[in-house]
């Protein structure tokens, strides 16, 4: 696997490294012994007979994901993959631009795909009869793999007397510039972020729902340059809380990060993770198979179980280390209005980052 730009992880100084190191080594012999030796050994395809049997993956993903999906798909079919990981708005305009010539972009929201619908090609993934019903492909370009949950990271010594339960709490005075997040307007973590913060305050319509992602965004020292940034600086303890996601909450803790998940008591917006094939695509074929690869049943039970993932098919193994969605205050998201109002969303809060000066 070549690979273009290394993830932000916990600081080589950090107490869970020694821990992170324990948990790779568990990770790839686990995923060995998880894995049919047919695919493991790569039976399903003949090895390379070319340098031309090779796959260029854009990403956002984290790197425990990556380091699971790439080995493991390069074994099965003898592609080799160069990966390339970066923000989704700046790989988007890369490849908008002509600048990466890539074939598959991971980890984008069904938005991300809907506003740049031009720069995919249609595929359904043989595997998209087994997805969650709301979750399979219905306009032809985006296929999900894992469900992502918005939440806060927090780190627990830092956060001390603090009692941090939601949004609002996060509004105390004390903690002015001991929060962080990503820039809505170039992470799509960002974004969805603000996202639920509208949501969980009433609804994009409403004043006081932009009143608090404003009171929000005023307590942060600015935005974090990168998604990573965000749950990575709040490991190594340079802010209190971050504003993230689940997977990468998760992640941390397994490495032996001090930091606790919180889910916002005014609520959680669920959204997938999905995968598209670019139109300018080198070797579409190599791209589909691996569309299908992430959703097939022994990927997606590693991202069930091993790594953290809320899986999108209806017969894969959940995760032992994610909170039931039983027990959160779960925001249904409404994937069609979003559509429909996202471009409204994002000139109000672009005309709000103007006058606040952000």
């Amino acid at each position: 696997m070549k690979n273009a730009k290394n993830m932000l992880s916990v600081s080589p100084g950090a107490p869970g490294m020694k821990a992170a190191r324990m948990h790779r080594l568990t990770l790839m012999a686990a995923l060995c012994l998880s894995v049919p030796i047919c695919l493991v050994l790569g039976c399903a395809r003949p090895r390379p007979g070319s340098e031309d049997r090779q796959l260029v993956v854009c990403t956002s993903e984290r790197e425990e994901l990556m380091d699971a999906v790439i080995p493991l798909f390069e074994e099965k079919y003898g592609i080799q993959v160069s990966l390339i990981q970066g923000e989704n708005g700046e790989l988007l305009e890369q490849v908008r631009q002509g600048e990466l010539q890539a074939d598959v972009v991971m980890g984008l929201s069904l938005s991300d795909i809907s506003d740049s619908q031009q720069l995919f090609q249609e595929y359904v993934s043989v595997n998209d009869k087994y997805l969650l019903e709301s979750y399979q492909n219905t306009d032809g370009y985006a296929t999900s793999y894992v469900l992502s949950g918005s939440c806060l990271i927090v780190n627990q010594t830092l956060a001390g007397e603090y009692a941090i339960s939601g949004y609002r709490d996060l509004l105390n005075p004390e903690l002015k510039g001991k929060i962080t997040m990503a820039d809505p307007s170039s992470s799509s973590t960002g974004f969805a972020q603000l996202v639920n913060i509208l949501e969980a305050g009433g609804g994009w319509e409403k004043e006081e729902a932009w009143k608090l992602a404003a009171g929000l965004i005023g307590q942060t020292r600015g935005y974090a340059s990168d998604s990573r940034q965000v749950y990575s600086s709040v490991a190594k303890g340079e802010y209190v809380a971050g504003l993230s996601y689940e997977g990468a909450g998760v992640s941390l803790m397994r490495e032996g990060a001090d930091v606790a998940i919180v889910y916002p008591e005014e609520g959680t917006l669920y959204s997938p993770r999905a995968a598209a094939i670019v139109t300018t695509a080198a070797h579409p074929e190599y791209a589909k198979h691996f569309v299908d690869f992430i959703t097939g049943k022994d990927m997606q039970d590693i991202f069930g179980t091993l790594l953290s993932g809320r899986p999108v098919r209806q017969d894969a193994k959940s995760s032992p280390y994610l909170e039931d969605l039983e027990d959160i205050h779960v925001i249904v998201r409404d994937e069609e209005y979003l559509k429909t109002h996202k471009k409204l969303i994002w000139q109000k809060y672009m005309d709000m980052a103007k006058e606040e000066g952000w």
